[in-house]
């Protein structure tokens, strides 16, 4: 695993509901200091909650003793930037950039709950990348954003 860049923000925090806050407040916060306009903020954040609450829900009994790490890195790409949040925790080995949803219900009466929030991720984030590092699950999530204000 590539060590993040030195002056990189990071967090660590157990799995649980009570966290979903302050890491969007972390999240929010870091991203504003780096002058992460809000639209690719908010939608950095909504992916964070729905990985995390996947986390919460699937993790399993072994990712409670282990805290999950966030980092957020920005790097110049020209015109724009990409921020990058890495999420890595130790729950079951799951890729969550593999699971493939069929077509979308038609009706409410057709919808099954579940599935869509990992959609989303994958719709919002313009790079996307998940390896396993042993015994940790390592998911990077990036959105370009223009430089201009």
């Amino acid at each position: 695993m590539a060590p993040p860049q030195p002056d990189a923000p990071t967090l660590s925090v157990q799995p649980s509901p009570q966290e979903l806050r302050r890491c969007s407040e972390w999240l929010t916060e870091h991203c504003r200091n780096q002058a992460v306009p809000p639209g690719p903020t908010g939608k950095l954040d909504l992916c964070l909650n729905e990985v995390l609450a996947n986390l919460i829900d699937h993790g399993g009994a072994a990712h409670f003793s282990c805290p999950v790490d966030l980092t957020l890195e920005l790097a110049d790409c020209g015109d724009r930037s990409l921020a990058t949040l890495t999420i890595v925790d130790a729950g079951p080995a799951f890729d969550p950039l593999s699971v493939s949803r069929g077509p979308l219900p038609r009706t409410l009466a057709e919808a099954e709950p579940g599935g869509l929030g990992l959609l989303l991720v994958n719709r919002f984030m313009d790079e996307r990348s998940y390896r396993r590092a042993g015994d940790r699950n390592v998911l990077k999530l990036g959105i370009y954003f223009s430089k201009d204000p």
